[in-house]
This record gives structure tokens, C-alpha cells and sequence, in this order.
């Protein structure tokens, strides 16, 4: 349901809200240039922000600019240009490494499923 490139983006506004450990960030296995690029979306997109003499290739260079809570999905989508793939059922695994966040996923990817089968070849 969330593109790998979401969940790397999810995963490096974690780790820089936890101080700039990288233990999610790695776990992504980004390359250098895709993390690269995707730290420039997000401070872009005014999620994050670099430290005055921060190394712009390193995520501990920079903090958040935002409280956590006030950065939702949509702010996430909208900055890294990704979409949410309803295209398969919302899995377990989904559930498990998602929770609560899971839940309303989960409903968004139902519901959308069942006005995208309401559209037929021939409306297109």
C-alpha cells in the first residue's frame, strides 16, 4: 500500500526525529543519491531542515522542522511525489509493521478499491 520510497521517506523523518540515528534509514538499503535526493524533498518540502554547518549527504546533519505530530502522510506523499498503491488487498504484514496507522490505511485502500472497480473500461 505505501511505495518503498514512502516507507524510506517514513523511515529517514523517524530516524531523524529520533537524533539522527540511522538504524530505520539503513534498514532501507537507500543508495547514497536516493537518499540524497530524498533528504532534498523533504527539506523542500519543509519537513526537515539542515543544520548550519550540516553536510548536506548526512542525516544527522539535519532536525526537524516540524513537531512530529504535525506531519501527517499527505505531507509525506506530497513531498516525495509518491502515491499509495491500491492496487493488492492491505496485507498482515502491512498491519503488523503499520498498527493504528494500518487501520485507516487500510480503510482508504478498501474504499478505493471499490469505487475503482466501479469504473469501467468503457467510461475511460
Amino acid at each position: 500500500m505505501i511505495t518503498p520510497m514512502t516507507q524510506a521517506a517514513i523511515a529517514v523523518l523517524n530516524d531523524i526525529y529520533a537524533g539522527g540515528d540511522t538504524t530505520r534509514t539503513d534498514a532501507c538499503r537507500l543508495t547514497e543519491q536516493d537518499l540524497d535526493v530524498l533528504l532534498s524533498k523533504l527539506l523542500r518540502a519543509g519537513l526537515i531542515k539542515l543544520s548550519e554547518r550540516g553536510e548536506p549527504r548526512n542525516i544527522r546533519s539535519y532536525s526537524p522542522a516540524r513537531e512530529s505530530s504535525d506531519v501527517s502522510l499527505l505531507d509525506i506523499l506530497e513531498a516525495t511525489g509518491e502515491h499509495l498503491n491500491c492496487n493488492h488487498p492491505t496485507t498482515e504484514e502491512f498491519h503488523m509493521r503499520y498498527g493504528k496507522a494500518a487501520q485507516k490505511l487500510g480503510i482508504v485502500n478498501y474504499i478505493t478499491r471499490e469505487y475503482l472497480k466501479e469504473i469501467k473500461l468503457f467510461e475511460l
